[in-house]
């Protein structure tokens, strides 16, 4: 099935790119790890600098409400690769759904009989079936390229980046930011002590030196800002020699951000030395919330490695922090320099708005329908809304201390949460309440079961996985 999707696609495509090869863009997506909403200085920080980023959004546009499709990494970077929903790939989690049932490992979570449903099976890679948005660009005569983390099957041949649309990759998933372990192996290997960020950074850049004379699509998921905190020592004492803000203060943080501000600035800065800025989307995007507090209100770095103020929330929630990531596109010449976007936008939305722009076919909606919207609208000032009702998440397991199986959904300024342990309803009016602090369910109850029945339609839509009980339910003493 997957060669006959393959051949339409290319079909198809060539009669497209024929059309269009003059008008089209090369397109680059440089994406964050772990990024929260408010960590870059643009998007409100006053303690971490980020300079290249801000000059980005300054030159192009901000997107203030803009959502990772999942609270952790692999099913966000499933959703953004595929186009689609959760449910419809399977990936909600890092690993097997009993990733945290080791008690050497994880000796304060609870354990999967003191839970009280039973985690649905996760696929611990995106399906080789899937077509992903390499292969549509690739199809319509993109030259394609990765450098980063993958997280999407990295140990299986058939589901790495070059079997799945990419000319060229580098990966590697976690490990130390000074540990340059890839696939395929590099030759030459980098220096000891080089850092991971740099070394990827110059495999992207030599790529686009490459291929600046045709189409490319270049995707840079670098592994910052995630743990472990490891950054350089010089920059981490210019960070120690700073006086923290009310939110922000950790140096080591704070050094890696900007770090990975400077990589991408380098991006950046190759593409319009090249004389390519005009022919170039650029867009900035983050996997998920920052690794901030768990508590209630996740309004203060102590206790997590960031603050996602005025968030709730932190990584692997449903709450904004969690899922709420920033968001620039930079297009010269075609975007309106220091335009701002106020929709909720989703990570699947990526999908449809590269094809849109690169002249690419998008996959046999019967096979594998795309969830996403194009925003190619929005960012060249030809509308100002978008079609859709609400935008979803679906998450059938658990992520102990942070998630329990829920679904959730925006439409509008509404935001609703359904909890699945004890079908509980959490309704908040993002306009007056961005801190998710006021549950206005019960004071509500049309708004709640107005919103409940357009999450029950989409959980049926895309045969969402509900967890069942657990028979063997023991609640911790």
């Amino acid at each position: 099935m997957r060669s006959i999707i393959w051949t339409l696609l290319c079909l198809t495509s060539c009669c497209v790119v024929g059309a269009a090869e003059s008008d089209r863009p090369n397109i680059i997506l440089l994406f964050a790890d772990d990024l929260g909403w408010t960590d870059l200085a643009c998007f409100g920080s006053e303690f971490y600098e980020t300079p290249h980023l801000d000059q980005l959004c300054a030159d192009g546009m901000k997107f203030t409400a803009a959502y990772a499709n999942a609270g952790n990494c692999a099913p966000s970077r499933a959703c953004l690769m595929s186009g689609q929903y959760v449910p419809r790939h399977g990936v909600y989690t890092v690993g097997s759904k009993h990733r945290f049932d080791d008690k050497k490992k994880y000796p304060n979570n609870t354990r999967w009989n003191e839970r009280k449903l039973l985690a649905v099976d996760n696929a611990e890679g995106l399906k080789p079936e899937k077509v992903t948005m390499a292969e549509a660009l690739k199809a319509a005569g993109y030259a394609t390229a990765m450098f980063g983390k993958w997280h999407l099957g990295d140990r299986n041949p058939k589901t790495q980046p070059t079997s799945q649309g990419f000319d060229e990759a580098f990966f590697k998933t976690g490990g130390s930011h000074w540990e340059i372990k890839v696939r395929p192996p590099a030759d030459p290997m980098p220096p000891k002590g080089t850092y991971r960020s740099d070394w990827m950074t110059d495999r992207a850049i030599d790529f686009i030196e490459a291929n600046q004379d045709r189409s490319f699509f270049l995707y840079v998921p670098d592994y910052l800002v995630h743990v472990p905190l490891e950054a350089k020592e010089e920059m981490v004492a210019k960070y120690k020699a700073k006086k923290p803000s009310q939110w922000h203060g950790n140096p080591v943080y704070g050094a890696m951000i900007e770090h990975l501000d400077h990589s991408f600035g380098r991006i950046i800065d190759h593409v319009d030395r090249l004389g390519l800025a005009e022919k170039t989307l650029i867009v900035f995007f983050s996997d998920n919330g920052g690794v901030a507090s768990a508590k209630r209100k996740g309004l203060e770095h102590r206790g997590g490695i960031t603050s996602n103020h005025p968030l709730r929330g932190m990584k692997g929630m449903l709450y904004e922090g969690g899922i709420r990531v920033p968001m620039i596109a930079r297009w010269k010449g075609t975007i309106q320099p220091g335009s701002t976007c106020d929709l909720p936008v989703i990570g699947t939305d990526l999908y449809p708005t590269f094809l849109e722009a690169g002249a690419g076919v998008a996959p046999d909606p019967a096979i594998q329908p795309l969830d996403g919207e194009t925003l190619l609208p929005l960012m060249t000032g030809k509308a100002t809304s978008l079609n859709r009702k609400a935008i979803f998440w679906h998450m059938p397991g658990y992520l102990p201390a942070r998630q329990t199986p829920a679904t959730a959904m925006r439409a509008g300024d509404w935001k609703l949460i359904k909890s699945y342990e004890d079908n509980s309803i959490e309704l908040y009016n993002l306009a007056s309440d961005i801190s998710e602090e006021k549950n206005l369910a019960t004071e509500l109850p049309g708004k709640a079961a107005e919103l409940t029945s357009m999450v029950e339609d989409w959980v049926a839509e895309t045969e969402a996985r509900i967890p069942p009980r657990n028979p063997k339910y023991r609640p911790s003493p």
